[in-house]
């Protein structure tokens, strides 16, 4: 009998497969990203259609069988293509940061501060609205800045962005603080030209 394993994680990617199967990238909090089949994520009725469609976070409960990871439950708190319909300029915000995992992370490689500083920065999205100025000045607004941040850290989580001792900011942080934004506000475009750098290093 296979073991079931249990953690948080947000769909990033899925095809159809054989039948009404479907074969999704889970980035998870447990595991990191994992490639799993879903039984039946394309029947109308099954209970894991709206658990295994793209960008979708919850719970998972999946097993790794003779053919690999199998989804086998789940629970979907939301789904941030939802979420942010009527707002294209999040959605694309969050595509980005997606497809950077996918392409960074290396399949079973958990990565649990990863799985936080990007789900801080997804529920940050959510309360924020679009063109917040928030006393950063006309120039810059708190999403522009956060996804700076985030950016940021997520490199210094995989190990691709060199030191700077001009930045000062909490990078093994994963809360985006008003106070955080107001300090690098300045620094964005020596932060854009690290994260530039250390994308082009990858």
């Amino acid at each position: 009998m296979y073991r079931k394993h249990h953690t948080r994680g947000i769909i990033i990617w899925g095809k159809t497969e054989s039948g009404d199967s479907r074969r999704v990238n889970i980035f998870t909090e447990s595991f990191g990203l994992l490639s799993a089949r879903v039984q039946g994520g394309r029947n109308i009725h099954s209970k894991l259609r709206a658990a295994s469609q793209d960008f979708s976070s919850g719970e998972f409960s999946l097993v790794r069988g003779k053919s690999g990871w199998r989804v086998v439950s789940a629970r979907s708190d939301k789904n941030l293509f939802e979420t942010f319909r009527n707002q294209p300029e999040k959605l694309k915000i969050i595509g980005n940061i997606l497809n950077l995992i996918k392409k960074l992370v290396d399949e079973e490689e958990a990565h649990t501060d990863l799985f936080e500083i990007m789900l801080n920065f997804f529920n940050f999205l959510e309360k924020t609205p679009n063109f917040a100025e928030a006393s950063l000045g006309k120039q810059e607004s708190d999403i522009a800045l956060a996804e700076c941040l985030t950016l940021v850290r997520i490199l210094h989580s995989l190990g691709y962005m060199r030191h700077d001792p001009e930045l000062t900011i909490p990078l093994s942080s994963c809360e985006i603080q008003i106070a955080d934004l107001e300090t690098i506000a300045p620094r964005r475009s020596k932060m854009v030209q690290l994260i530039n750098e250390s994308l082009k290093a990858t």
